[in-house]
């Protein structure tokens, strides 16, 4: 098109490319160069295509974290950290690891059990539940420290929080 006497303006509105796009690639054509894709810089992917397959099978499924992965592309051939496929999980294919929620395991024995309770004590008077003594087992330690990570005080400074004294080995009474 330059070459048939069309400006380079109007060679880039035709293509829909930008004007300096035209220019560079004018200069190379006039000195001698292709225009051909060069080879790309910069760091290659690590992960092929069979690894993003294992990965994304791998999403939804237990006892599949992200080191186990790495160990086993490694022995097939693709050694790839557990950084790069939590990587991958979290910012191509938007996975977050998850705790499984725990939820009573309830037989169909448990639920006739329960089921025939409630209906044989359905019309008990509160003074009928008063008679009733609740009991379990339950390990409990003396002078017992809270966790600290969720026992959190606010404070201006650290002068005005209180310590907490525990004692390092604490005696245990089952109740």
């Amino acid at each position: 098109m330059l070459e048939g006497g069309i400006t380079q303006k109007e060679v880039a509105t035709r293509l829909s490319v930008g004007v300096r796009s035209v220019r560079r690639w004018w200069s190379q054509h006039k000195c001698g160069e292709t225009m051909e894709t060069k080879p790309r810089s910069g760091r290659p992917q690590i992960l092929k295509r069979v690894s993003r397959i294992v990965i994304k099978k791998s999403l939804g499924k237990r006892r599949q974290s992200t080191r186990k992965l790495s160990r086993r592309l490694s022995i097939k051939g693709n050694p790839i950290s557990h950084m790069t496929i939590q990587r991958h999980l979290a910012q191509r294919l938007d996975a977050r690891p998850y705790k499984r929620p725990k939820w009573p395991k309830l037989t169909q024995k448990i639920k006739e059990n329960r089921l025939k309770f409630a209906r044989d004590h359905e019309n008990w008077s509160f003074e009928d539940w008063n008679k009733v003594f609740w009991s379990d087992e339950s390990p409990f330690e003396l002078f017992h420290s809270p966790n600290r990570q969720n026992d959190r005080v606010w404070a201006i400074g650290s002068q005005n929080i209180e310590p907490i004294f525990q004692v390092k080995f604490p005696a245990k009474i089952m109740v």
